[in-house]
């Protein structure tokens, strides 16, 4: 009698267990993976950004088709070529261009983060003997939510590095800008 009781307290529970799961809410698709920042989805979460946070799919209905690289996907304009790689973006400037001037760099790149990024630093970097960075630390409320909808192991915070061509002496122009989203601790 002890084994029959013990059999319905089982059944009960699963039927209870499957009931359970079937009044529960859906999981949002981005929990299940459905989205990435490598991915084609168009989420409408309200980031309102040229770029930086975007899904490769958003990048494309704004810019055209991309092109696929062993690192992410490339897109280029004049002047400068934009990779995505992962959440990251890679900014190549053209040394002709006048996106390679300091000033018109730091203009390109504030255009490719989400509009309300705020620049929360700066630094820089290099010794005597090697070629200068120069480094921010922007801030996003509307990228970390981003991130969190893709489900992505990432925070609203963007190192942005400027690397030229010159020396410590004589920095140059502007060759090259990583924006690199920070990782979840």
């Amino acid at each position: 009698m002890n084994t029959a009781c013990g059999r319905g307290w089982r059944s009960f529970l699963l039927v209870a267990l499957f009931a359970l799961t079937l009044s529960l809410p859906a999981l949002p698709l981005a929990a299940q993976g459905e989205y990435s920042c490598q991915g084609t989805a168009l989420v409408d979460d309200g980031l309102s950004s040229a770029a930086l946070g975007l899904t490769r799919g958003e990048i494309e209905a704004l810019y055209g088709a991309g092109i696929a690289t062993q690192t992410g996907w490339l897109w280029e304009f004049q002047g400068f070529d934009l990779l995505q790689a992962n959440c990251d973006l890679v900014v190549t400037i053209d040394p002709g261009s006048s996106f390679a001037d300091p000033a018109q760099a730091a203009s390109l790149v504030r255009t490719l983060l989400p509009e309300d990024a705020e620049r929360a630093g700066i630094w820089q970097f290099g010794t005597l003997q090697s070629t200068p960075q120069d480094a921010e630390l922007w801030v996003s409320t509307q990228l970390d939510n981003r991130l969190e909808t893709l489900n992505e192991p990432y925070l609203g915070q963007v190192l942005a590095l400027y690397t030229y061509d010159g020396d410590a002496y004589n920095p140059g122009n502007v060759i090259r800008v990583e924006l690199r989203v920070s990782l979840l601790p």
